[in-house]
Formats: C-alpha cells, sequence, structure tokens
C-alpha cells in the first residue's frame, strides 16, 4: 500500500507561499507612496512662447507635407482618369461596332 503522507498536500508551505506573496505586494505599494514623485515646475512665458513657436513651425510643415501629398495623389489620379477614359471609349466603340454588325446580320450582340 502507498503512505497516506506523500498523497497530503504540505498545507504549511502553501500558507507560507501566500503570506510571503501577500507582504511583497503590500511592500510594493507603501514603497510607491513613500517614493515622491518630482514636482511639476510651473511654465513661464517664455517656455510657453517657445512651445507656440514650435508648434506653428510643425503645423506649416505639416501644411507643406499634406500639399505635396494632395498635389501627388491629383496626378496620380488625373492621369489614372485619362487612361481609365480611353478605356471606357474603346470598349463602348467596339460594344456599338459589334451591336451594328450584330443587326446587320440579324444576331443580338450576345452571340445567341
Amino acid at each position: 500500500m502507498s503512505k497516506s503522507s506523500l498523497q497530503r498536500a504540505d498545507g504549511c508551505s502553501v500558507f507560507f507561499s501566500l503570506l510571503v506573496a501577500t507582504v511583497l505586494v503590500f511592500a510594493f505599494f507603501i514603497l510607491r507612496q513613500c517614493v515622491s514623485d518630482e514636482e511639476i515646475s510651473p511654465v513661464d512665458s517664455r517656455t510657453a512662447n517657445e512651445r507656440k513657436h514650435k508648434v506653428a513651425e510643425h503645423l506649416s510643415e505639416e501644411g507643406n507635407y499634406t500639399e505635396r501629398i494632395d498635389k501627388a495623389h491629383i496626378e496620380a489620379n488625373s492621369s489614372l482618369e485619362s487612361v481609365m477614359q480611353k478605356i471606357v471609349n474603346e470598349y463602348s466603340s467596339h460594344e456599338a461596332l459589334k451591336s451594328v454588325e450584330a443587326n446587320k446580320t440579324g444576331v443580338e450582340g450576345n452571340g445567341k
């Protein structure tokens, strides 16, 4: 027969593991409360003006960048539009020729 002592869980080690984990969690939160954060210094007018100047520079730079991208998209779309228009014109002229030929032979354009 097997020994009954080997089948029982060691409650003492589980208890002490939970106790140590709880102590560590509380110690972490207590240390966070004790360690003070840096105090934020108030912003003076010079710093505020520098920030406004940098924001204005970034906005103008963003505007130029957006304008260049829009111009590139307009050029690409206009060339794409012209190509698509040529295809549509070519396709409609082929369809017109098919319907004229179908009318001459008495067969509809779908080939039936």
